[in-house]
């Protein structure tokens, strides 16, 4: 995929969204913003575009609507091609996203935290095995018997964390 800048001329931004250079021309006669220099904002552009596309004819049918009667199930092609110009526009605001570092994949995100919950729990394992013998010193305690009660302790609290439900810890900010 190439780098994305964060501004293209009008042919490149309408090869981006699947419209023609004059119909660009044409929507930014309607008020798709422009540089001075001419040149479009991609991410402006994008938001633009997916605000003011079709305004009029928007949600009254196809994907987005339930059909006023069941017997009009068909799509004319001139919704088709609306529909289709959406979807483009939301998929090339999607990659611009990706590109900027705002979206990141599922499976990425996933592998990531999976990883991490597993370092931590590692580490609050290891932490029993090095503090057991160094707490039962200090209390004049068996060390077998004190690692035995923190390794104990420190598997209930982890299964206790394991249970909670993601949402419980807050969104992290």
């Amino acid at each position: 995929m190439t780098k994305l800048n964060a501004s293209e001329t009008k042919t490149a931004f309408a090869t981006r969204v699947g419209l023609t250079k004059g119909r660009i021309s044409q929507l930014v006669a309607e008020g798709l913003p422009v540089r001075p220099d001419g040149q479009i904002d991609v991410a402006e552009g994008l938001a633009w575009i997916e605000d003011n596309l079709d305004p009029s004819r928007r949600n009254k049918g196809g994907a987005f609507a339930a059909p006023a009667s069941p017997a009009r199930v068909s799509t004319t092609l001139a919704e088709a091609k609306r529909l289709h110009e959406i979807v483009k526009v939301q998929r090339a605001k999607l990659a611009f996203e990706r590109e900027q570092g705002q979206l990141v994949e599922t499976l990425a995100a996933t592998r990531t935290v999976f990883a991490r919950a597993r370092a931590e729990r590692d580490a609050h394992m290891a932490w029993v095995q090095r503090t057991a013998p160094l707490l039962a010193a200090e209390v004049g305690a068996d060390p077998r018997a004190t690692f035995a009660a923190l390794d104990r302790m420190m598997r209930e609290h982890l299964e206790h964390l394991a249970d909670m439900p993601l949402g419980s810890f807050g969104d992290g900010a």
